[in-house]
């Protein structure tokens, strides 16, 4: 089986399961490197795309990697701007002496019926989404028991293994329902319902500009627990909350890239906690 082959694979079997086909065609997901019509000698999944996560691809003999993230540092994937650059170059060598080639799985995965991504990181943290019609485009959970807010950090971060989260809100609040993000897809406040006491996702702007349809959600919640409505955000970060779930991707394409090996490699984050040592994902 070839990359070219499986894609295929994976977007007719997305269909069937009711993904809509896109209005235009993906600009991300698109093939990066390699050959796409060389064969397939294992696949790997992860959230992205880091010089460790080609090492381990090339250990584990996968050289198919489908990447949710970028592989050239920014979302458009173009490295022209990166010409002559060391780093860039060693990558791309290495890339090409072990034949990798990459897949870019971003707009199919988020088009999905559920999202993939926003299923995949329901799993991480075991929690079920609340049943609504229509479903919101973000998840919103009621939590198996209440717990305050330090607890829920805890909790969120033991399950995604993050050590550099950001926290706003009072630690005692009690919280009974959140609402979930991933990666720069983050819930706003104004628009959820009055009983969602905290956010529980991956980035969003602290302060905002007229470029960026969004509020700072920080200063917003800050607000509300000064006027008597506590609220609470819980930042994970980018990998903390698109990493992970590519386990659920892996999963679910072992089926139709029988018999080939299908494994995750974690991206892991990219940020070390104050004071801390910045542990690189192994």
């Amino acid at each position: 089986m070839t990359p070219r082959e499986l894609v295929a694979r994976i977007v007719s079997k997305a269909g069937a399961e009711g993904t809509p086909q896109p209005t235009v065609p993906s600009r991300r997901d698109t093939f990066k490197t390699g050959d796409p019509d060389a064969a397939i000698t294992g696949i790997a999944t992860t959230g992205m795309t880091t010089f460790s996560v080609l090492r381990r691809a090339v250990a584990a003999k996968c050289n198919f990697i489908i990447s949710h993230e970028d592989t050239w540092f920014r979302d458009d994937d173009n490295p022209d701007f990166l010409a002559g650059d060391a780093i860039y170059e060693a990558k791309k060598r290495f890339i090409e002496e072990h034949g990798l080639i990459i897949w870019r799985d971003h707009d199919l995965a988020h088009r999905m019926v559920p999202d993939q991504v926003f299923a995949g990181q329901l799993q991480v943290l075991g929690w079920k989404a609340d049943a609504i019609v229509p479903p919101p485009p973000m998840p919103l959970v009621t939590l198996p028991q209440p717990m305050n807010l330090a607890a829920l950090v805890r909790y969120a971060a033991a399950r995604c293994k993050t050590q550099a989260h950001r926290v706003t809100g009072d630690p005692a609040m009690i919280v009974r329902r959140v609402a979930i993000g991933v990666g720069y897809a983050f819930p706003s406040f104004p628009t959820l319902p009055a009983d969602v006491d905290a956010i529980v996702g991956g980035e969003t702007a602290e302060g905002s500009a007229n470029a960026m349809p969004t509020i700072d959600e920080t200063a917003w919640a800050a607000d509300m627990s000064t006027l008597g409505r506590p609220r609470g955000i819980v930042l994970l970060g980018h990998m903390g909350t698109e990493d992970l779930p590519l386990i659920l991707l892996a999963d679910w394409i072992r089926d139709i890239a029988a018999p080939l090996p299908v494994t995750f490699i974690p991206a892991g984050e990219a940020f070390a906690p104050p004071f801390g040592p910045f542990r690189q994902t192994a």
